[in-house]
């Protein structure tokens, strides 16, 4: 692991049988210091400054302008808290590791995102961590930092955006002419009528049934009684 102290990053790996130090990679340190550094930035960047040194160097661009390097500890420092990275989340999808023979040189490539942004934006970041004493291959401080993002390279700034689930508040109309409001008020009034008033429907009428017709032909009219005799 890395044990962190001002200005001092021990790296040191003890043997779990015997208890003795045993030689660690320029990759296993290098990642262990990038997962420290980008956790102090999430959680407070006031604990950045106990990984750098008093001839360490600084480069931090977010737009195509120039920026001059920061010299020292307490310039780096005050330069990194007044950026906002508080809360900020650092993706990294790329890590490469070098030793040299002053210390380990680090790029990394990712996004980071700030707390109030709802996206993240691509960068590249190189570190290179220096010996403490050319004797101690396992003290180490940040020595130098470059950090740009992506869009410095297109001459752009990164684009902020809104947070996320929140919509700008909608902006109240003019209020409309007299005549205008007359016309809207009267044209409200007749779709009201309209779908207040009963709608007639027309009704079919059945036809008018067909007369019966008899079941049995009608009788013959009785023969007239035979006369008296006289």
């Amino acid at each position: 692991l890395l044990t962190g102290t001002p200005k001092l990053l021990r790296a040191r790996k003890m043997s779990a049988d015997t208890g003795v130090e045993i030689e660690l990679t320029s990759d296993f340190i290098a990642n262990n210091f990038v997962e420290q550094y980008y956790a102090a930035i999430h959680k407070d960047p006031e604990l950045v400054r106990k990984f750098y040194g008093a001839d360490s160097v600084m480069t931090h661009l977010e737009t195509s302008s120039k920026e001059e390097p920061i010299l020292g500890a307490d310039l780096i420092h005050e330069k990194i808290v007044s950026l906002g990275l508080q809360g900020g989340l650092a993706c990294i999808q790329h890590l490469v590791a070098q030793s040299s023979a002053e210390g380990i040189v680090i790029m990394v490539v990712g996004t980071f995102a700030r707390a109030n942004e709802s996206v993240c934006h691509p960068f590249r970041q190189t570190f290179i961590l220096g010996k403490m004493s050319p004797d101690d291959s396992y003290a180490f401080y940040l020595r130098n930092n470059i950090f740009a993002f992506d869009d410095a390279f297109h001459g752009e700034a990164p684009q902020h955006t809104q947070p996320p689930h929140q919509h700008p508040p909608p902006q109240p109309q003019p209020p409309a002419p007299p005549q205008q409001q007359q016309q809207h008020h009267h044209q409200q009034q007749q779709q009201q009528q309209q779908q207040l008033s009963p709608v007639a429907v027309p009704q079919e009428h059945p036809p008018d049934p067909e007369p019966l017709q008899p079941l049995l032909p009608p009788l013959a009219p009785p023969p007239p009684p035979p006369p008296e005799p006289a």
